[in-house]
């Protein structure tokens, strides 16, 4: 659904016209303009359309027509062509053979007269609507043709946007790599002329980019620096957009109430705007959200929006979406007649998006094509030269051959005795590791079942004669020793996996607070069954680079055992501090505190500590032998600090 959005909105993303904001200036020329005449005032009267295609598009085409019919009587021809290339933009998406037609009047005119900025411009909205047609191909040859025109004007500003409709082609055919690389170059150009609306549209559009590649944590990060900045720069349209990108991730994380809340958002912004092929989006986002929870009422009533608007549009994707929501909602209310209506509505769109698709494939083909020509031409070229270099290389490679064979020689035996050592030391770690794992097996997995099996056993032969509150007690026994087989079960199989190395190992860049927030909400409800406070004190803004389901896995562990060694009225802080060097995570209580002799051994696999908890809980020592092993995976480093009835404070270092 997110490529049709984009139809809705890439023409902003990509062809800034003008630095953002400049209302004020279009609003001081409309006052001037019963005072200009001639030349003056078509130049005023295309500036203003310039301006306004931002805030209001109505007005856009009033002033561009306005500026044309003057400029033709003039026979002014540089405001004739930049009053073609303005109307070309306005009908994007309205009337794209009229937005075609305009634009290459435009491009026919300028490079008559050698206006290059005209030139780079009407190259530019060609690229565009190519791409809304899915010829993809002329699509790159024309946006390379804006580049090159952009760069010998040197206009920085205009390069981004199109380096923007580069990565969006490239997007299109799947290209998510060199996509990615455009918006790149891209972002560092907006930096550098601190353009915070042109920021934010190649945020967004790199969100776009893990979102195609399925990775919506990452989406949602750069979706939400995007509506930062365009809530900074008041554009309601692309605020409406990023609103509508975030709901869909939420959607996807199945957050009913933030999806929710970012759709009605969204829709109201573009109601207020009148933007129908939004409007067809968000509202086709609601009906396939009440249709996953089998509202079918509300599921009906927001796909039939959205198929009135797509159709008002000819948007044939939300066409698609709507019709085949219909179709599915009709089906289950036995309604076969509407039903069937809207399966035709929706094979008929099916069969023109299939047809657009293979018009996309050939040009992705014809382009591959013409690319590995240019590649051949180039290959040839440089055959020569490469036969001198190859000659050359060869007899130097023979002599360095017979250096390393001689180097290895006398390498390899070192290494060998090197590696004797290393694995003499391994097998002494293996050997503790094998007897850890068995006596877990043998002691700590075993132990809890009896338990089970006891309490399973009075509630199978006496659950008539036992009284109502031994029961509750009974099975609240049973629960209590299923979550801690559980949790021990657990954290055994992450352990081994560790062990095989067959625990994935993904780290990025994340926000701490955001990504502990849910573990620590979590344990927050555990530690207040045991009456016992936790203080969390995060920096919001805080980042770290790691593997987000490891640095959890962690941190549960750590509080987890907070909990467990920590009186009732007792406390637990949270902490984590940017040392500059290194991130610092340290979870500290005031429970029962550990002996030095303990302290040593904590981390140490041969040594079993494992005690029981201030409410009996059970443990093996496995937990922090854990957190051990996925920090140092991290190359961070993990330590503790207590005293025997004072309490324990556990740091992570992670760089």
């Amino acid at each position: 659904m997110k490529y049709f959005v984009k139809l809705s909105y890439v023409f902003f993303f990509c062809f800034t016209f003008i630095s953002f904001p400049q209302k004020n200036v279009a609003d001081s020329l409309i006052k001037q303009l019963d005072k200009l005449t001639g030349e003056k005032k078509v130049d005023a009267l295309n500036h203003v359309a310039e301006i306004y295609n931002i805030y209001e598009i109505k007005v856009t085409y009033e002033y561009a027509s306005q500026g044309l019919s003057l400029a033709q009587s003039l026979n002014y021809q540089k405001g004739i062509a930049k009053s073609y290339w303005i109307l070309g933009y306005y009908y994007v998406n309205i009337d794209n053979q009229k937005a075609l037609e305009y634009s290459l009047k435009a491009l026919e005119l300028s490079r008559k007269i050698k206006e290059n900025v005209i030139i780079g411009n009407s190259l530019s909205a060609l690229g565009v609507i190519y791409y809304y047609t899915g010829d993809y191909y002329n699509s790159i040859e024309y946006n390379l043709n804006a580049i090159k025109a952009r760069e010998e004007i040197g206009d920085q500003d205009k390069i981004a946007a199109s380096l923007n409709n580069m990565s969006l082609v490239h997007m299109a055919i799947g290209n998510y790599e060199i996509a990615r690389n455009y918006l790149l170059r891209a972002y560092d150009i907006r930096v550098q002329l601190n353009d915070h609306h042109g920021k934010g549209i190649v945020l967004n559009n790199i969100g776009e980019v893990y979102a195609k590649l399925g990775k919506y944590d990452e989406a949602y990060q750069y979706y939400n620096r995007a509506l930062k900045l365009y809530r900074e720069t008041a554009d309601s349209k692309l605020t409406a957009n990023a609103l509508y990108n975030l709901a869909t991730v939420y959607q996807v994380h199945k957050d009913t109430a933030n999806a929710l809340k970012y759709y009605y958002e969204s829709l109201g912004i573009f109601t207020t705007l009148n933007r129908k092929n939004g409007i067809a989006n968000v509202e086709n986002g609601l009906a396939s959200l009440y249709n996953e929870y089998g509202l079918s009422q509300f599921a009906i009533s927001h796909a039939l929006n959205a198929l009135k608007n797509a159709m008002d549009i000819h948007s044939l994707g939300n066409i698609s979406t709507a019709a085949n929501i219909l179709k599915d909602e009709y089906i289950k209310a036995g309604d076969y007649q509407k039903a069937y209506h809207f399966l035709s509505i929706y094979v008929n769109a099916k069969d023109s998006l299939f047809s657009v698709e293979k018009v996309k494939k050939l040009n992705k083909m014809e382009y591959d094509y013409r690319i590995e020509q240019l590649k051949k031409e180039q290959d040839a070229k440089l055959e020569k030269q490469n036969l001198f270099i190859y000659a050359l290389s060869i007899t130097i490679v023979l002599l360095v051959v017979i250096f390393i064979l001689i180097y290895l020689s006398y390498w390899q035996k070192k290494k060998s005795n090197k590696q004797l050592n290393k694995l003499n030391e391994q097998l002494g770690e293996i050997n503790s590791t094998k007897d850890k794992f068995f006596s877990i097996i043998a002691h700590d997995l075993k132990s809890p079942f009896f338990g089970l099996m006891g309490y399973s056993q009075i509630l199978s032969e006496e659950y008539d004669e036992l009284k109502e509150d031994e029961k509750k007690a009974y099975i609240g026994n049973l629960y209590d020793l299923t979550k801690s087989s559980f949790r021990l079960l657990e954290n055994l199989l992450e352990w081994s996996r560790l062990q095989t190395g067959k625990m994935d190992y993904n780290p990025a860049n994340y926000n701490v607070h955001n990504v502990l927030f849910p573990t620590l909400d979590l344990l927050a409800k555990t530690a207040l069954n045991k009456r016992i406070s936790m203080d969390i004190q995060i920096d919001e803004e805080l980042e770290v680079k790691a593997d987000k389901y490891m640095l959890q896995a962690v941190v549960r562990n750590l509080i987890s055992n907070s909990i467990k060694f920590t009186q009732p009225n007792g406390n637990i802080i949270v902490r984590a501090k940017d040392t500059k060097e290194s991130i610092v995570i340290t979870v500290e209580d005031d429970g029962v505190g550990m002996s030095r002799d303990v302290v040593g051994s904590l981390f140490k696999i041969e040594k079993n500590i494992s005690t029981k908890g201030t409410a009996n809980e059970q443990g093996t020592g496995l937990g922090l032998l854990l957190c051990k092993e996925m920090v140092e995976l991290h190359n961070g480093k993990i330590w503790v600090e207590s005293k025997e009835g004072e309490g324990s404070k556990f740091f992570i270092s992670l760089p």
